[in-house]
């Protein structure tokens, strides 16, 4: 994988979208995506260096580990024309991108408050989140939700003040990871993992990873929550 110029996406991919809560935002889904788990898989486990996500100013709760840059540059030609279909009604370039691989590690006990309500990664429509799912043997997927003080299921710059304010009354979360919603959160749909299943929605839509259970040696590759993530800032092509 190293060594390749260029991969390219399955090109029999399956490809479903689906339109969540009151808000009508596209989540999409591409299964089968790249026909590459062993590879990336072999990567993860004895190429890239895994760390904490807080020594990189992350609040995910486990580890973040380098991806092939091959990897994370396929993953951007492929969902570059998706967001132009589904979500902009128009092309798209890309502005920047960052990829990584993750593992989830943290105890649900020992998981800070931040961690355990859904989030945002940014107020931008135009940011675009991306997880692949490459685990053999965990459906652990990703969950999306609704604010139900607000109603909000994104949030963007003319939000986040009412927002902020409506979080200070919320009750404190429950320990644990949010899956299936709380007081302040309910669920409006999930997407289950499955093994090279990638999933693509606006990183300013309130989500979070589905967590029912670490697996034993959660911090190995061959054996944890493994996937494969993409950040992707947009801009409108002139």
């Amino acid at each position: 994988m190293a060594t390749a110029p260029a991969l390219e996406f399955a090109a029999d991919a399956v490809l479903t979208v689906r339109h969540i809560g009151h808000e009508g935002e596209p989540v999409v889904i591409l299964d089968r995506a790249t026909g590459w788990l062993d590879q990336l898989r072999d990567f993860a486990a004895t190429r890239s260096e895994f760390a904490p996500a807080a020594t990189m100013g992350s609040g995910y709760p486990g580890l973040l580990g380098p991806a092939p840059l091959a990897y994370i540059d396929a993953m951007v030609r492929r969902v570059l024309p998706l967001i132009a279909t589904h979500f902009t009604g128009a092309a798209v370039r890309p502005a920047r991108a960052r990829g990584n691989f993750s593992l989830v590690t943290t105890d649900p006990a020992l998981l800070s408050e931040d961690q355990r309500v859904p989030h945002v990664d940014t107020a931008d429509r135009l940011q675009f989140a991306t997880v692949h799912f490459l685990s053999p043997d965990n459906d652990d997927g990703t969950a999306f939700f609704r604010h139900r003080a607000t109603g909000f299921e994104t949030l963007d710059a003319a939000r986040l003040p009412r927002y902020h304010a409506a979080r200070e009354s919320d009750p404190p979360p429950p320990p644990g990871y949010c899956t299936d919603g709380d007081a302040a959160f309910e669920v409006i749909d999930a997407v289950s993992a499955k093994p090279d299943r990638l999933i693509l929605y606006r990183a300013n839509l309130l989500h979070s990873g589905r967590i029912t259970r670490l697996p034993a040696q959660a911090d190995a590759p061959r054996t944890g929550r493994l996937t494969g993530n993409l950040f992707l800032q947009c801009r409108l092509a002139a």
